[in-house]
């Protein structure tokens, strides 16, 4: 069934339909959420708000086709929200399944790797939310400028012209820590 029937049924209250929705969006969304949160208990209560949010106010959407952007539309300022509250993590990976590694043969590149990917995290999380909102959306969920334009309700000129910013910024951030290498390039593989 098409995301646009989906939507409709979810309209009529259908939980089904929310079911559906849920295991679509759900994995995705609890990414985004960390990355715009920096905490994963706080990501954890935002995605489920968010669900919350899509059911109680279904109907309330005009344009089923919309369902997408409205979706992230409330999961960001959700997020914007609870990370005012300042309680900030830095999100670490699964610890035990990096212990059970045992290939040693492509140990080093796979430590740079990963400490590459960090210091991608802590550059995208010392951004201020509205850069951080734009950089997570664009490189991490791959929405083009236009439909984070829609999410973030600002015109498409504002999202290149923080988007813009927020590169600058990182490349800054980046360069800053005496390291060469990849920088903006970077941040799409961070996740």
């Amino acid at each position: 069934m098409n995301e646009m029937e989906l939507v409709r049924q979810l309209q009529t209250g259908s939980r089904t339909a929310f079911d559906r929705i849920y295991e679509r969006y759900h994995v995705q969304a609890y990414r985004t959420a960390v990355l715009l949160t920096g905490n994963r208990a706080d990501a954890e209560d935002v995605v489920q708000e968010t669900f919350v949010q899509v059911y109680l106010h279904a109907k309330e959407l005009k344009e089923p086709a919309g369902f997408k952007s409205w979706f992230y539309r409330i999961l960001t300022r959700l997020a914007w929200k609870c990370g005012r509250d300042g309680r900030r993590e830095v999100p670490d990976e699964d610890i035990a399944v990096r212990a059970d590694r045992t290939d040693e043969s492509d140990c080093l590149s796979r430590l740079l790797g990963e400490e590459e990917r960090e210091r991608v995290r802590r550059a995208v999380e010392d951004l201020d939310e509205k850069h951080r909102s734009i950089v997570v959306l664009y490189y991490f969920n791959n929405f083009t400028t236009g439909e984070i334009a829609r999410i973030t309700g600002c015109f498409e000129g504002t999202v290149k012209s923080r988007l813009h910013t927020a590169r600058k910024k990182l490349k800054k951030s980046l360069d800053g820590d005496g390291r060469t290498g990849r920088t903006v390039e970077a941040v799409s593989h961070a996740e």
